[in-house]
């Protein structure tokens, strides 16, 4: 897995199998993929203890993703090595409008 330093805290890691299907995509999608986990990294960073075990048991029962373009962004979040690893990257289905 590769690493990325963010603000102390979390850091975002990506599973060897999501580095397979990032290095498909345009630079520039990569880069708002990226973005959008350092985000989600910051915004751990600054929870308390309490709203995180509340957050971790909902992780449990419900995947984490981001939408970014025409990408669902799956990931995951381990509070105990204040880790969020992008685990995978597909393209939505298009939806009728």
């Amino acid at each position: 897995m590769s690493r990325s330093e963010n603000a102390p805290g979390y850091t975002v890691e990506v599973a060897s199998a999501a580095w397979k299907q990032l290095s498909h995509l345009p630079l520039d999608t990569y880069q708002r993929i990226r973005g959008e986990l350092d985000t989600v990294a910051a915004r751990l960073s600054g929870m308390g203890p309490h709203t995180l075990s509340l957050l971790r048991s909902a992780c449990l029962v419900t995947a984490l993703s981001v939408v970014v373009e025409e990408y669902v962004v799956l990931y995951d979040m381990q509070p105990e090595s204040k880790r969020v690893t992008l685990r995978e990257v597909a393209r939505r289905l298009p939806h009728d409008e």
